[in-house]
């Protein structure tokens, strides 16, 4: 005797909805995020444990791990070069700040150099950009 059972009808989960889903949502973040660096990787920011939000300043300056200041190109440039730029823009003049971007790994003395030369341009506020890293609570 031939027993009818009914058949079992298994339910599945379409995923390609979901899928679609969350490729939109990391393109969206890819396109609308705020980039956290604007400088070359060689470079590594110093840290800093306060958070303060992120202005930009019209005209910027890179400190390399040599110790040698660049602009936009892979030259470096000589501290009177970079002061005579920042007369060309009137930073200075306008009282706009000038974003020093230095790597973790330059010396004290080039950053002082940076400071006197910005001085003698007009320059009045210096803003040095660091990576954020909440304190610990083991105080490391």
């Amino acid at each position: 005797m031939k027993i009818d059972r009914p058949k079992r009808k298994f339910k599945t989960i379409d995923l390609l909805p979901l899928i679609n889903v969350v490729f939109l949502l990391i393109l969206f973040v890819l396109i609308a995020g705020r980039p956290t660096t604007d400088h070359p990787r060689e470079i590594e920011v110093a840290l800093s444990t306060q958070e303060n939000q992120y202005v930009a300043a019209p005209f910027s300056v890179r400190l390399g791990a040599d110790d040698k200041f660049y602009l936009t190109g892979e030259a470096p440039k000589s501290l009177a070069e970079i002061a005579a730029r920042v007369a060309e823009t009137g930073a200075g003049e306008q009282g706009l700040a000038v974003e020093l971007i230095a790597d973790r790994r330059a010396h004290a003395a080039a950053l002082m150099d940076f400071r006197q030369a910005m001085a003698k341009a007009g320059v009045g506020e210096i803003r040095i950009k660091t990576e954020f890293r909440a304190e610990q609570a083991n105080g490391d």
